[in-house]
């Protein structure tokens, strides 16, 4: 059951991030959320296999306030046949709802650094009997070659390739450049790429240049994120001077809808500068937007 699923989005995500930020009661919360997080889920018509122990992500899908409008808006994006990249995959709640979508004639690439991780995403694969994705334990990058992932042991969803002096632990991670890394999947066409991979945005989308020439009416779901873009050394201005540089408009993704005109205003969006502003945009080359109805 999702506890907070009878409220609006807006509102129950605002109990769960705002209300329950200050460190004591969010310690006390989050050791309560785990309790209640099941092992299985129902979401979106997926059977999703749970992290017990991630009371960020799976708590919020317990509590019925995860993403519930960027969700509705991925699978507006997708239609049968289509090949579908997940970058920073997390547990595969998005790969799992492409593999469905997309269908058996369509391809989905998960990528994904951390090892738990991709141990779900394979179980929830084989219990919905989706045959139709590749799993790949890696993260993206400008660069092929070896790199670090450090962890966040409190939120499982902000493990970073990234470090600025923390105490984190570290773990040995395999970097792709995406452009390499689909060739070597030998994937011809990209349709859609949905990436939240912690403020890497702007090493990553270095890296997949090519994929986003040539893949004319490719669409991007992207977490927009200006403190971790520039604690990861990037520029956020430059990031959004890059995506309109290569023919795109710029949406603005919000609680419950796609801001319906593209967004111009580079420096108030990079503006939002502090640790827990960030924003999820849509980047596209027609105006024509899916409405996530």
């Amino acid at each position: 059951m999702r506890l907070l699923s009878w409220m609006p989005p807006s509102a129950a995500t605002f109990i769960y991030s705002v209300c329950l930020k200050p460190k004591p009661v969010r310690a006390v919360a989050q050791w309560l959320v785990k309790r209640i997080i099941p092992s299985r889920l129902t979401v979106d018509g997926i059977e999703l296999v749970m992290n017990q122990d991630d009371a960020i992500v799976c708590g919020a899908l317990t509590l019925g306030c995860y993403e519930t409008f960027p969700r509705r808006l991925f699978r507006d994006l997708l239609k049968p046949g289509m090949t579908v990249v997940d970058v920073g995959a997390n547990i595969g709640l998005y790969t799992a709802i492409a593999a469905g979508r997309v269908g058996p004639a369509g391809r989905v690439i998960a990528v994904e650094p951390e090892g738990r991780n991709c141990r779900l995403i394979h179980q929830t694969l084989e219990l919905n009997r989706f045959t139709n994705v590749e799993v790949v334990q890696a993260a993206v990058s400008d660069r092929t070659g070896p790199g670090q992932l450090f962890l966040n042991e409190e939120n499982k969803a902000d493990h970073r390739i990234f470090d600025r002096g923390s105490s984190r632990a570290v773990v040995p991670v395999d970097f792709h450049r995406l452009d390499d890394l689909l060739a070597k999947l030998a994937v011809k066409r990209t349709d859609v790429v949905k990436m939240d991979i912690q403020g890497a945005e702007a090493l990553a989308l270095q890296g997949m240049r090519r994929t986003l020439t040539e893949n004319t009416e490719i669409r991007l779901m992207i977490e927009y994120w200006p403190w971790g873009i520039a604690q990861a050394a990037g520029d956020p201005r430059s990031v959004l001077r890059s995506i309109r540089a290569m023919g795109f408009q710029i949406f603005e993704i919000d609680d419950d809808a796609v801001h319906g005109r593209p967004e111009s205003d580079d420096d108030r969006m990079a503006s939002r500068g502090l640790e827990r502003q960030h924003m999820n945009l849509l980047l596209q080359r027609s105006r024509d937007i899916p409405t996530g109805a």
